[in-house]
């Protein structure tokens, strides 16, 4: 029975389109890597993954029903949600998929819900809570660092300095680490309820946190790919479930 009391964390993922077995009828899928999910399980947590539900109301639900949430990467958020007309060297768009993320983001605002935002999940809880974004750093951003590295997915190739005592640097349990870079967009005025706690070299912000009581922290890079060698990209994770199972603890308490 204690399987059953292990927080419920939610995972988002792509919305795509794929090859069906029957002619002339379309298959949409939820697309996400494995590794989000088993670092969540790795961590005690249990992951289940998002759908696209018809209902907005199902959505909200389900947001309601769960403990925390992971926002994942993926393709470019649209600029449009931030009062950006879409620029040279923007990416692929799923405005399905910045419905539903608003919407659960909304949700665990209100419910004072845990938050891990990977990558684009960075991007969008920035987006969200009112900040911008590059569209594109290579034709905007200053800085010469590789963002989008040649490298494989596990392996760490820039540096980012992190803010002593911030959530991500108790995680690594140093203010100076190496992380891996899959992007190409990247936040440029943080929402003022975040606060910077991670830096690449040349200044481009890597790690925000909630600056309130509200538990979030996002990071540019992906933890996901890193945990099974690197104990602070798990530690981001066990972050996430011991905050939601805290918090499912309180409401248990209060009998809500």
């Amino acid at each position: 029975m204690g399987r059953l009391t292990r927080p419920l964390i939610g995972l988002t993922g792509s919305h795509e389109l794929r090859q069906s077995a029957v002619p002339g009828v379309p298959l949409q899928a939820v697309m996400l890597t494995d590794d989000y999910a088993r670092g969540v399980e790795r961590a005690g947590g249990l992951p289940v993954v998002v759908p696209y539900l018809a209902d907005e109301a199902s959505a909200i639900e389900l947001g309601m029903r769960l403990d925390g949430l992971v926002l994942t990467g993926g393709n470019d958020v649209d600029p449009n949600l931030y009062g950006q007309e879409p620029l040279q060297g923007l990416g692929a768009l799923e405005p399905e998929r910045d419905r539903l993320e608003m919407l659960l983001v909304q949700v665990m605002r209100r419910e004072q819900k845990p938050v891990l935002g990977i990558c684009r999940g960075m991007q969008m809880l920035n987006v969200v809570l009112g900040g911008t974004l590059y569209q594109d750093l290579p034709r905007q951003w200053k800085g010469k660092i590789q963002h989008s590295q040649k490298a494989p997915r596990n392996a760490c190739t820039h540096t980012v300095k992190l803010k002593p005592g911030s959530r991500v640097a108790q995680c690594y349990g140093k203010t100076a680490i190496r992380v891996n870079s899959f992007h190409h967009q990247a936040v440029k005025d943080l929402a003022p309820l975040l606060k910077p706690v991670g830096w690449d070299s040349e200044g481009l912000v890597e790690a925000a946190e909630s600056d309130g009581r509200w538990p979030v922290v996002a990071v540019q890079w992906h933890p996901e790919n890193l945990w099974r060698e690197d104990e602070g990209a798990m530690a981001l994770f066990h972050w996430l479930v011991e905050a939601a199972a805290s918090r499912a603890a309180d409401l248990a308490s209060s009998g809500m």
